[in-house]
């Protein structure tokens, strides 16, 4: 199976246009007395010129920032691009570097910026030849190794309706460290050609919350099934065109690294000293007749990796929920998730008892939660995770009937985005979840 087909090109700036580091007081977060913080940032740069969405439908997409660089992507009609960096330092914005000349190929380009500073705010805008210009899109480079403060980051998953997605434009507003998108970010169902996966690409990116959101941060994302097909499996008729067409578009879209294994999306972000986030994908390497939900490999770099970080808290972003959720919703769909494949469940929940800072991070059911992973007794009771969203699907309600509150202390069926406020100081992660209309509608403090 072929990898996603992109166009990349690195950018590299030069060190003498580059700024110092922001420092360590911050506009964002909530800290113990001695924890650092994130700088201040500059508002929102207004770049010169006029924004034509009809030239760049999706604006602009960032992804996978590391301490020295990130991947940008667009979607646009020129056939000639020019690309504006922004640093943004001492309240205000600084250009540090100015391309031109790009060529975007089947009206997309997807390159890479590296020599960046860790820990800084940027900016970056393209213009066509005419002077139209994208809306700009903010986003920040990880922390560096040795480094720690206090990291904002927000999630959803489940985008299967109530358009415009006013939880993103409300997650836009606080101009997270990083976004994350857990799966189900588009329901191309019964899709079979490219055309059928960019229409429902074209749709979601150019959607008012989506735009609002790129524009203020950068995205770390997986996918989950409807990005292929509802519940597909490798017995489909077709699924193999099918997937690679789903796969090229899901890259196109959401920029990501490329990964390991078959559809190249399980790898590891890091920000210092603070979190490393594993991103797993759990659809195209499971095989039910085998009891695999997770190829060896990904098992296999899992663990050796969750041991190997040094990091205060590790971030497994999980599309489909690990926690046992039997009495809630008993054995239905259980061939979906982590509990119908009891062996390989039982060895990474053992795997990471040990691990201080573990937090799983997931969506698919349709409602928000915070959970203990298994009840008092099991393996993982000490260890827990977050469902994040809807964003937009529809609201499941079987969760006005689940009873046991104990071990789902927070458990509800409203469309939100999740706020994850990780202070390595205290070893506390805050949880929020926050309505479309920007309340508050629960939240919590996690002792990891």
């Amino acid at each position: 199976m072929k990898q996603p087909s992109r166009r990349t090109v690195l950018l590299s700036l030069s060190a003498a246009s580059l700024l110092p580091a922001c420092g360590r007081s911050s506009d964002t977060g909530t800290a113990s007395e001695t924890t650092p913080v994130r700088d201040p940032e500059p508002d929102p740069w207004a770049p010169d010129g006029t924004e034509d969405d009809s030239v760049f439908p999706w604006g602009v997409q960032v992804g996978d920032a590391t301490d020295s660089g990130a991947l940008l992507s667009v979607e646009t009609t020129a056939k000639s691009l020019t690309l504006v960096v922004m640093q943004g330092s001492d309240g205000e914005w600084r250009e540090v570097d100015r391309e031109d000349g790009l060529t975007p190929q089947d009206g997309h380009l997807q390159i890479e910026l590296t020599d960046l500073s860790p820990d800084t705010a940027w900016s970056v805008v393209f213009y066509e030849p005419g002077g139209a210009r994208s809306a700009p899109a903010r986003f920040r480079t990880a922390l560096a190794d040795g480094d720690a403060r206090v990291v904002v980051f927000g999630a959803t998953s489940c985008l299967g309706g109530n358009t415009p997605w006013p939880s993103l434009s409300q997650a836009a507003a606080e101009r997270y460290d990083f976004f994350c998108f857990l799966g189900d970010t588009v329901y191309a169902d019964g899709s079979t050609t490219a055309a059928d996966y960019q229409w429902h690409w074209d749709a979601a990116m150019s959607t008012g919350g989506m735009r609002d959101l790129c524009q203020s941060t950068g995205l770390i994302v997986t996918w989950d099934d409807h990005e292929v097909d509802n519940n597909w499996s490798w017995q489909d008729a077709g699924i193999e065109e099918r997937f690679q067409n789903a796969l090229d578009w899901f890259g196109r879209a959401l920029p990501h690294r490329t990964g390991q294994g078959l559809a190249g999306i399980w790898r590891k972000l890091s920000w210092g000293d603070t979190l490393d986030v594993f991103v797993l994908e759990c659809r195209a390497e499971r095989s039910a007749a085998d009891g695999v939900y997770l190829s060896r490999a990904q098992l296999d770099w899992l663990k050796a990796e969750l041991s190997a970080s040094t990091a205060r808290f590790k971030i497994i972003l999980n599309s489909v929920p690990i926690t046992d959720f039997y009495d809630a919703i008993g054995m239905l769909a259980e061939d979906d998730r982590w509990s119908g494949f009891p062996e390989q469940r039982a060895e990474i929940l053992t795997h990471a008892a040990d691990i201080q800072g573990v937090l799983w991070v997931s969506g698919d059911l349709h409602w928000g939660a915070l959970s203990q992973v298994d009840p008092d007794g099991g393996v993982a009771a000490d260890q827990h995770e977050v469902l994040a969203g809807p964003g937009g699907s529809f609201l499941n309600i079987a969760a006005d009937l689940v009873v046991n509150r104990e071990q789902y202390p927070i458990l509800f069926a409203e469309w939100n985005h999740t706020r994850f406020s990780c202070d390595p100081g205290t070893g506390v992660v805050s949880v929020s979840f926050i309505g479309d209309d920007g309340s508050v509608l629960y939240e919590q403090d996690l002792s990891l």
